[in-house]
C-alpha cells in the first residue's frame, strides 16, 4: 500500500523479514513517524522497521507527507503514518484468513540457487457489542481482538528464515450522547529474522553463518478519555506505553574466519500522558477549531552487548503544543499551528507550521500550500560515548499543489515540495582533526525538491485506475570535510533516492469478484560498495496480482472468498537495495470469510 503513495521511497533488503525502509521526499530512513492508536512505535531516536507492520485489525491509516512535528512531535520529518485499529463493531463478527504458498528463489552465486521455498500465513479477528443492560443502552461496550501469524521459509540457501505474530486488543465504551468516550488498545508483536550475513552485512565472499538471528519482543499499550464539558468543548487525556526487548545474535570474525558469541541484548522504553483540550465554534461565516495539550513522555534504555560494553538513559521529554484550523468565507482554510519541546537532554525547539487552502467551487479546484519544521532527536546508541554533544537533526519544508476533479470521473492532483536538512548526523570513519577515529557527528546538510502527480479515474463497469509519478532531485549541500566518504560527498545525490519512481493500479469490482494489478517503478539510484565506493543501482518494474471470487452466490451460510496474491508477477530478478537481492515470484492461495 505504501508503495501507492507519491513521495514515498519503499525499500526492502532481502526477502519478507528484512529491513523494510522508506525515504519520504528525500528525507532519511529514520525520519518517519508511526503512530498506532496514538502510540509512538518508532524505536529511540527514530529508526523503525516497517516489516513489522501488519495491516491485520486495522480500522484507518493517514498518511502525512513532509515535516508535521508541530502536530505530531519530535521525529515527524519526512512523514507521519497514524494507524488506529478496531475498537468494535456493531454486531458480532469473526473474520479469518489463511494462506499458503510457494516463493521462488533468483539464482546469483552463493546467496540462492533458484529453487523454491514454503510461506504460510493465518489471521483471524473477533469484534463486536458487549451488551451490560439491555433495558438500558446509555451505557455502551465493544471489543475486537486480532491475531495475525506468517511463517515464511526465505529465499536465501542457508539460515534464512522469518516468523512473525502480532495480537491486538480494543475496547471501547461510551454514552449514547457521546459526552463520555473511552478507548483502550493493547498490542504484542514478537518478530523473529534469520539473516546469512557477516557482521558487516556481506552476503558473498565469507562462509554463511547459522546463528544470526534478530529477535524482538514489541509491547504497546494505549487508554484514551475524552469528556465533552460543554457541546463545543472536549477535554481528554492519553497514557501511551512501548516497550521493545530486543535479542541480536550474530558474530563472525573476518580476521579468523570463526563464529563468535556476540549477543547483543537490550530494552527501550517510552510512557507518558498527552492532556489536551478541543474546541469548535461556528460564528456563522466562519468557524474556528482549535486544539491546545501538554504532552509529557519519559523515554529509557538499557543496552547489554556480550564482552562487557553497557549503556543506559532515561531522558524526560515535555510538549506544549496548540493548532486551529480557520474555515473562513469563501472556502477559504488557514491553519497555523505551533509546539514548544524541551528534551532533558538535547535542550528545546520552537516548531511553528502554517497550511492554506482554498476551494474554486465553479472550476472545482482546491489549492493549498504550506510551510513546516521538524526535529529529530539522537538514539542512544548515536549518543553513547561521543566526543562532543549531538545536535538534533533539524529540517524545514515548503510545498504547493493543487486538486482538481475533472468531471465526476478523473481526480488529478500535483504537489510541487522542497526541503532542507541541517546537521544530519552520520558514523564518521575518520574525524577531521581529532586522533580519536570513528565516532557519529553531525556532520551534513542536504536539500531536496521535487513533484508528485497522481490521478484517479473512475471507468465504466467499476473499473478503478490510479497513476501516480514522483521526480526527486537531492543534493549534499555540506558535507563537513568528509569528501572522501561515499555517503556525503558534496554535490552528489543522497542514497538509496530514486531520480524518478511511480506506478499504476487496475482494479475491477463486482458482488461476485474483485481483481487488481498494481505496477510499481523504481529509477536508478546511487547506493553504496563501502564506505568510499558509490555504485549505481538499476531501475526496476514490480507487478503485483491480486484475484478474489465470493461463494455468495453459491448460496452458502458463511461469507467466503477464496484468492490468489502473486508478488513480482514476471519473476523479475532486481535488488531494492545494493546487495541485497529480492525474492522471486510468490504466490499465495488461500481463502477469507467472515461469520
Amino acid at each position: 500500500m505504501l508503495r501507492k503513495i507519491p513521495g514515498l521511497s519503499v525499500k526492502q533488503s532481502g526477502g519478507r523479514g528484512g529491513v523494510v525502509s522508506i525515504f519520504s521526499r528525500g528525507s532519511e530512513s529514520d525520519h518517519n513517524l508511526v503512530i498506532v492508536d496514538g502510540v509512538k512505535v518508532n524505536e529511540i531516536g527514530g529508526y523503525y522497521d516497517f516489516s513489522r507492520l501488519s495491516v491485520n485489525n486495522i480500522e484507518q491509516i493517514e498518511i502525512l507527507r513532509g515535516p508535521q512535528a508541530a502536530l505530531y512531535g519530535p521525529g515527524a520529518m519526512g512523514s507521519v503514518i497514524s494507524i488506529k485499529t478496531k475498537k468494535y463493531s456493531q454486531k458480532n463478527v469473526i473474520t479469518f484468513s489463511t494462506a499458503f504458498g510457494i516463493g521462488e528463489s533468483p539464482s546469483r552465486g552463493l546467496q540462492s540457487n533458484g529453487n523454491t521455498y514454503f510461506i504460510n500465513e493465518e489471521a483471524i479477528n473477533i469484534s463486536g457489542p458487549i451488551s451490560i443492560n439491555k433495558n438500558n443502552d446509555y451505557l455502551r461496550f465493544g471489543y475486537s481482538v486480532g491475531f495475525k501469524r506468517i511463517d515464511d521459509n526465505g529465499h536465501m540457501l542457508k539460515n534464512n528464515n522469518h516468523d512473525k505474530a502480532n495480537l491486538g486488543a480494543g475496547l471501547s465504551l461510551f454514552t449514547s450522547d457521546d459526552k463520555l468516550k473511552v478507548q483502550a488498545s493493547f498490542g504484542k508483536k514478537k518478530n523473529r529474522y534469520r539473516y546469512p550475513t557477516d557482521s558487516s552485512g556481506n552476503t558473498e565472499g565469507t562462509p554463511f553463518l547459522s546463528t544470526q538471528k534478530d529477535r524482538r519482543h514489541i509491547t504497546t499499550r494505549s487508554i484514551n478519555l475524552e469528556y465533552k464539558i460543554l457541546e463545543p468543548l472536549t477535554v481528554g487525556t492519553t497514557y501511551k506505553y512501548w516497550y521493545m526487548h530486543k535479542w541480536v545474535e550474530s558474530g563472525y570474525q573476518a580476521w579468523n574466519g570463526l563464529e563468535t558469541n556476540s549477543d547483543t541484548n537490550f530494552w527501550e522504553k517510552r510512557e507518558g500522558f498527552d492532556y489536551y483540550a478541543r474546541h469548535t465554534k461556528d460564528f456563522n461565516t466562519f468557524t474556528i477549531d482549535s486544539l491546545v495539550g501538554y504532552d509529557t513522555i519519559t523515554e529509557s534504555s538499557d543496552y547489554n552487548t556480550f564482552g562487557g560494553t553497557y549503556y543506559a538513559h532515561d531522558d524526560k521529554i515535555n510538549q506544549y503544543y496548540g493548532n486551529i484550523n480557520f474555515q473562513l468565507p469563501h472556502e477559504i482554510s488557514i491553519n497555523p499551528g505551533l509546539r514548544k519541546i524541551h528534551h532533558e537532554t538535547h535542550g528545546g525547539y520552537t516548531l511553528p507550521s502554517i497550511f492554506l487552502s482554498k476551494n474554486f467551487l465553479e472550476t472545482s479546484t482546491r489549492v493549498r500550500g504550506g510551510f513546516s519544521k521538524g526535529v529529530k532527536y539522537p538514539n542512544t546508541y548515536e549518543s553513547y560515548s561521543q566526543t562532543y554533544m549531538l545536535r538534533p537533526e533539524r529540517q524545514k519544508s515548503y510545498e504547493f499543489g493543487f486538486d482538481q476533479n475533472m468531471r465526476k470521473d478523473i481526480v488529478v492532483s500535483a504537489t510541487y515540495f522542497d526541503t532542507k536538512i541541517y546537521d544530519l548526523i552520520t558514523y564518521t570513519s575518520w574525524v577531521p582533526g581529532s586522533q580519536s577515529g570513528a565516532e557519529y557527528k553531525n556532520i551534513q546538510e542536504a536539500s531536496s525538491n521535487g513533484l508528485e502527480l497522481s490521478t484517479l479515474i473512475n471507468l465504466p463497469s467499476n473499473i478503478r485506475t490510479k497513476i501516480w509519478f514522483t521526480h526527486l532531485k537531492t543534493t549534499v549541500d555540506k558535507n563537513g570535510n568528509f569528501g572522501g566518504d561515499a555517503n556525503w560527498p558534496d554535490g552528489r545525490d543522497l542514497l538509496r533516492r530514486p531520480r524518478k519512481s511511480g506506478g499504476f493500479t487496475i482494479s475491477k469490482s463486482s458482488e461476485s469478484y474483485n481483481i487488481s494489478l498494481d505496477g510499481s517503478y523504481t529509477g536508478g539510484r546511487w547506493d553504496y560498495q563501502s564506505s568510499n565506493i558509490r555504485l549505481w543501482n538499476k531501475p526496476f518494474w514490480n507487478f503485483d496480482f491480486y484475484a478474489e471470487h465470493d461463494l455468495n452466490s453459491y448460496n452458502l451460510h458463511y461469507n467466503l472468498r477464496p484468492f490468489i496474491k502473486i508478488n513480482n508477477l514476471f519473476n523479475d530478478e532486481k535488488q531494492e537495495m545494493l546487495n541485497f537481492e529480492s525474492p522471486g515470484r510468490t504466490t499465495l492461495i488461500g481463502i477469507k470469510g467472515d461469520i
